[in-house]
């Protein structure tokens, strides 16, 4: 048992200062990623709940952690009393889901993508088309604005990647001339032409093929 405690040990790496926030109102129920905050580069800056898959056998989930995610570092911010924290390097987990509300919120690695950056998961189907999301806050004056691209993900036998930062018609195009689908996706840009094309747009182009 003290082995395992001294390993454990090993991954936790104090940060250098202490938060003292409550957890996120439970009663808030987003069915999307919250607002960003302008002068934080952090997913929540509040504590939620969180289901992890670590590499390590050793690190397991335990009910009574709270977690919240740098999107700028991709670490993950581990704690159980609210006011010390822990940071775990996204190379020690494969994914991570995170809790608020009715809402869940998955960030894991995509090796088809890249084999080290951890990526939001949009859409996800292992016969079908699937999207993901990398966010990354950049510096703007005296705060952050992220900074968001698309990953449509083509399914087997010729799976390929397409990167994307907004849903480009053109580029749409080429890409699904060869996939038999440029039809179903003329037919959603007709049936929603009066659409802001944007990210909700975009998932549902890719919903709309899985059909």
């Amino acid at each position: 048992m003290k082995k395992a405690l001294i390993i454990v040990a090993c991954f936790l790496l104090p940060a250098a200062a202490v938060r003292a926030q409550d957890i996120l109102p439970v009663n808030d129920l987003p069915f999307e990623l919250p607002v960003p905050d302008f002068h934080s580069t952090l997913l929540f800056n509040g504590w939620v709940k969180a289901a992890v898959l670590w590499y390590n056998p050793v690190l397991r989930t335990d009910t009574s952690l709270w977690f919240d995610f740098d999107k700028a570092t991709q670490r993950l911010l581990v704690t159980t009393d609210k006011k010390t924290e822990f940071l775990f390097d996204k190379r020690e987990f494969q994914s991570v889901t995170f809790h608020l509300g009715i809402s869940a919120f998955t960030f894991l690695h995509v090796p088809v993508i890249n084999d080290y950056d951890l990526f939001y998961e949009l859409v996800r189907s292992d016969h079908r088309y699937s999207l993901y999301k990398s966010i990354r806050p950049k510096v703007w004056r005296d705060g952050y604005l992220d900074w968001n691209e698309y990953y449509i993900i083509f399914p087997f036998p010729q799976v390929r990647v397409l990167k994307l930062s907004a849903p480009d018609k053109w580029l749409l195009d080429r890409a699904f001339e060869l996939s038999g689908d440029k039809q179903i996706v003329d037919r959603y840009y007709a049936l929603h032409s009066d659409e802001e094309q944007g990210e909700h747009f975009l998932k549902g182009l890719i919903e709309y093929l899985n059909r």
